[in-house]
């Protein structure tokens, strides 16, 4: 069953391409850095997603052009346990509705055995979370013997066939220099032996939209995070590492952003390409906004609603001008302006490069 649209919603949308879907507000860790402890912590209603209702919902986004599906939550692996479908069975489904593309993101701690399910291996990538290079610099943030859980199971992921990536958070300590290296550079090098394809960093930086509230205090300062920005992104031009590297940009000066809006304007709210979908009902846009009472819509009964409410996260985006980041924009940066943390150009992404060419804008 597709959902019936509201028209603002469906006009909104036109380009859809891609769906985040938070299937569970639960986990079995308890990270400081992680940005979606208040849907844990603060859970309303239905805690995962029902069955039918992600597989209604699967079908109305794909119907509108969704070709990427990213699964996650708090913990997907821990989706429908116990009931008769569970995240296997999701992923089938998604594959046989269309969805060209098909991801999770996990922490990696679960029963290696989960890796063996034929439904799972439809999988086109399985992304690890990994903060730390060791046991030491991961669990720290992570948990005891977190690293070791989740290297075994990268490894045994690699072994079996998966695409698999890690997805790290780039806090304060990993950008210390030793002998002219950043300690950030140890994961890549950790990526390159495990045979993953790709890593792919976020930053924990302050950046003045509210996730700053709850991603703890292992914050990167603006002036550090453009240093060391530059430097990996000259190592990737000279092909240093022998896996891709993503890694967002942030932030460029004011200048340089005027000079070429089209490209740094890049920002899923104005281009509807994306939505981030959760348990109790709520679709948003923006990542930045988690935890809080803004949305773009609600999926109520059989419907999709738009909201009309002051909580619209639109409000006060100008939607038809590519500007700074419009949530991140209430700091003072200069002479740098903020770019939307998923601006990465030139890294190989899916939807950003592969379907809306955004790096032909650059100039």
């Amino acid at each position: 069953m597709k959902y019936r649209l509201d028209k603002k919603f469906k006009s909104h949308f036109k380009n859809l391409k891609q769906v985040f879907l938070y299937v569970i507000n639960d986990c079995n860790l308890s990270c400081p850095q992680c940005i979606y402890k208040p849907n844990i912590y603060f859970n309303i209603g239905d805690k995962e997603i029902p069955y039918e209702t992600a597989a209604n919902l699967l079908e109305t986004f794909h119907s509108m052009g969704a070709k990427k599906l990213t699964i996650l939550g708090g913990e997907p692996t821990l989706y429908g346990k116990g009931k008769d479908k569970n995240l296997g069975d999701l992923i089938e489904l998604s594959k046989s509705i269309g969805y060209s593309y098909v991801r999770i993101d996990t922490n990696g701690i679960f029963d290696d055995e989960y890796l063996v399910n034929e439904k799972i291996k439809q999988l086109d990538e399985i992304s690890f979370s990994i903060d730390g290079y060791d046991e030491t610099t991961n669990d720290k943030v992570r948990g005891e013997g977190n690293f070791l859980r989740a290297i075994n199971n990268i490894k045994k992921a690699v072994t079996l066939g998966y695409t698999a990536n890690i997805t790290a958070c780039i806090y304060d300590e990993l950008l210390e220099q030793k002998n002219e290296e950043f300690e950030l550079e140890k994961l890549i090098y950790l990526a390159e032996s495990l045979g993953v394809k790709r890593i792919n960093f976020h930053a924990l930086i302050k950046d003045g939209t509210p996730i700053d509230l709850w991603s703890g205090d292992l914050e990167v300062s603006v002036d550090k995070w453009i240093e060391f920005y530059n430097v990996i992104v000259e190592n990737i031009e000279k092909k240093k590492y022998k896996i891709d590297v993503r890694i967002p940009q942030h932030f460029v000066t004011k200048k340089e952003f005027d000079r070429n809006p089209d490209y740094y304007g890049f920002c899923p709210a104005k281009l509807g390409e994306r939505v981030l979908v959760h348990p109790d009902g709520i679709i948003r846009i923006c990542s930045g906004l988690l935890g809080t009472a803004y949305s773009v819509a609600d999926y109520v009964g059989k419907e999709i609603i738009w909201n009309s409410k002051m909580t619209n996260e639109l409000r006060g985006h100008q939607l038809n001008k590519l500007t700074p980041c419009t949530n991140a924009s209430k700091k003072d940066f200069a002479p740098f302006v903020p770019l939307c943390f998923s601006f990465k150009p030139l890294q190989n992404e899916y939807v950003y490069e592969k379907i809306l060419n955004w790096d032909n804008k650059k100039n």
